[in-house]
């Protein structure tokens, strides 16, 4: 119970964490593109892919990052399978349960597409080179042994998977190695063959008169063909630049509507006027989302996607003193108000269930519960600044609650292990990825069904899933790699990993990977035939997401049949020739069943080897001839009255290998009885 609640409070956290990185990568600013014709484009700061392969990937991927780099702290730079499994198991969730669930929510009827196929290919060919690489060096270059260029080079993919990403996304040229490798070679947005007409202002910008407290903005609709207009829409809003809404303009959003023939309509608006206004600002008026036959024109400020016009807002009232007109150029009055305005709303909302006194008042019995329930992690989360005042600032404070609830969830996970026997790493591919990934799922399931095409939900899975290694495991493996290689041999790290010692000089970051090695086999294995049921959707039914019921239903099924199948596998795989659970014991069910059998059927099997307290690779004194003894003994049950043969020098150090059950010697033999108690 407690690791679920925690799993909601990393879900509340990681999503304030997301609006701040939102407002970051959302910033948008003017420059002048063509000197010769004084040519202006309002562009954002961040390109659109860097940003969701970088800040909104870690964003996304923030709470299986935490908990990988936390887990190698925790355990003193030793390798854990908490975090390493988590980040395999939530790359196994993402891929084939929230694609699942997104092909599920698309509404009857409709198909969603992926528009950019480039940045496709380049986030799946990564992510299935990052756990291919993973098994590489785990198993192949080094096995169960992490060297320092390894664990750098894992960590550099981040910055070439956002390079390569980049050159793609601005268009590569055709005999270039990104264009052979993705056979796919991004041109200039042209126009639409459908579209026969754009949306445009009258300028690309706009001076609002002084006291002015309206200003009416035209749109025009400009056929490119000459075919007869039908109808069309588009989406609106304001973007504040250094113009602070509410105190020098009202925000507005909304659509525009174009009946048949209609080629202009007017948006109104709201200007404040200000007694006194320091410095000139500006603020902007997007055109998005256009529908019909209608789009925008690539030669235009906002390029194809988008139609800009920015309105400036002239110095008025007297003119201010000199310290005055510093502190509004470097803080700005208007600002700090807005900041403290919003910040109160932030708390207030908070309080309320639903977000404020109305909907409070309407909530169900349940919806009052619930916020109650979570209260403890929204007040927490609301008391801290606002993303508006500044994103870099909320990010930090945010990131650091983040982490300081990832960390409870890395110790209540291995509570959990322990309280039920359950390996870490079974505990983590499945119980622990599944909470983590939470966020991912209910913000692909809004994708799916707000955005008009699947990138959002598909091609931020694949992208996600690369940034999981590249960061989650480069960054905690390059720490713990560094430190082993300047640290050296400790008497602690000979005694854990004694087969290692002897097979290198000085010390290195050993990572047991018999299981990790065999989840990641199987993962790339099964990413594969998911890529290809996305591949034959795309050409049969023309959309990865959605579709016809029936193909929907039974591609979703397969999704999901591929996901139990890897945790089943690996279940069977780490249950049958175990792992070291949460008590830091070498056992499985299967062992402890059969152990209890035989010993229950053979009295004189009682007393078993005192383990070796230095032997830290099997405390518990059981080795694997046990675990076939134990089989045996499930499989054909002991006879007590008859002389069976067991290979019990393992288990009864007095007793040689061969010797029959009645050989043991008798309870008054002293001696013997003496070194039976002590051993």
């Amino acid at each position: 119970v407690a690791l679920v609640y925690f799993f909601a409070g990393t879900a509340i956290v990681a999503d304030s964490f997301m609006a701040s990185i939102e407002q970051i990568t959302g910033r948008r600013h003017r420059r002048v593109v063509d000197k010769g014709t004084g040519a202006i484009r309002t562009q954002r700061v961040w390109n659109e892919t860097v940003a969701t392969l970088s800040l909104m990937a870690l964003g996304s991927s923030a709470p299986e990052i935490f908990l990988s780099v936390i887990d190698i702290v925790k355990n003193r730079f030793h390798f854990a399978d908490l975090g390493c499994s988590t980040i395999v198991g939530s790359a196994a969730f993402n891929l084939f349960v929230i694609v699942a669930v997104c092909l599920m929510v698309i509404p009857a009827g409709e198909g969603r597409e992926i528009k950019h196929l480039p940045a496709f290919y380049v986030t799946a060919f990564f992510s299935m080179i990052a756990y291919l690489w993973m098994a590489f060096i785990l198993r192949v270059q080094s096995p169960d042994l992490v060297e320092v260029w390894e664990a750098l080079a894992t960590f550099l993919f981040f910055p070439l998977l956002i390079y390569v990403s980049y050159r793609v996304d601005i268009g590569v040229s055709s005999n270039s190695c990104l264009s052979r490798i993705f056979n796919q070679v991004k041109v200039e947005d042209v126009a639409n063959d459908s579209e026969s007409a754009y949306f445009q202002y009258g300028c690309q910008e706009v001076q609002a008169p002084v006291g002015a407290v309206e200003i009416d903005i035209s749109v025009f609709r400009r056929p490119v063909k000459s075919e007869r207009l039908g109808k069309a829409s588009c989406q609106y809003h304001t973007e504040h630049m250094n113009a602070v809404p509410g105190f020098d303009y009202s925000p507005i959003e909304g659509t525009l509507q174009f009946e048949d023939g209609e080629d202009e309509q007017i948006i109104k608006v709201p200007l404040i006027d200000k007694k006194q206004r320091c410095t000139p600002s500006s603020f902007l008026l997007v055109l998005e989302d256009a529908d019909g036959d209608t789009g925008f024109c690539p030669d235009d400020d906002g390029g194809s996607d988008a139609a800009i016009v920015s309105i400036r807002l002239q110095p008025c009232g007297p003119k201010p003193y000199l310290v005055q007109h510093l502190v509004e150029v470097l803080v700005g009055a208007d600002n700090v108000r807005r900041i403290c305005m919003e910040w109160k709303e932030q708390v207030v909302s908070a309080m309320y269930c639903n977000g404020s006194a109305e909907e409070h008042a309407e909530a169900s019995c349940f919806d009052k519960i619930m916020h109650l329930l979570f209260l403890p992690w929204k007040l927490p989360t609301a008391v801290l600044m606002p993303p508006v005042c500044a994103g870099e600032g909320k990010a930090h404070s945010v990131s650091r609650s983040l982490a300081f609830v990832t960390a409870c969830v890395s110790d209540l996970a291995e509570l959990f292990g322990c309280v039920f026997d359950v390996p870490d790493i079974i505990t983590a591919s499945t119980f622990v990825a599944l909470g983590t990934s939470m966020p991912d799922l209910f913000a692909s399931i809004s994708a799916a069904r707000e955005d008009p095409t699947a990138d959002a939900s598909i091609v931020n899975v694949t992208g996600s899933n690369a940034v999981n290694v590249f960061l989650g495991l480069g960054l905690p493996w390059t720490i713990a790699a560094v430190f082993w290689s300047a640290t050296g041999r400790t008497a602690e790290w000979e005694s854990m990993y004694p087969e290692m010692a002897a097979k290198i000089t000085g010390a290195g970051f050993v990572v047991e990977s018999q299981n990790i090695g065999y989840s990641v086999g199987v993962f790339c294995f099964m990413c594969v035939l998911a890529f290809l049921l996305l591949h034959m959707r795309r050409k049969l039914v023309h959309a990865e997401l959605g579709g016809p019921r029936a193909s929907k239903v039974a591609s979703a099924i397969a999704l999901v049949g591929l996901w139990s199948g890897w945790v089943i596998l690996l279940s069977v795989q780490t249950l049958r020739w175990g792992v070291k659970g949460a008590g830091g014991a070498e056992s499985t069910w299967g062992t402890a069943l059969g152990l209890s059998v035989c010993v229950a059927k053979n009295p004189e099997l009682n007393t078993v080897a005192e383990p070796d307290p230095l032997d830290t690779t099997n405390p518990t004194g059981i080795g694997w001839a046990d675990i076939d003894i134990a089989e045996r003994a499930v499989r054909e049950p002991v006879d007590a009255d008859g002389p069976t043969e067991f290979v019990i020098s393992e288990i009864l150090p007095a007793v040689e290998v061969g010797h029959s059950a009645h050989d043991i010697p008798k309870e008054n033999d002293k001696e013997t009885e003496v070194h039976r108690t002590e051993s």
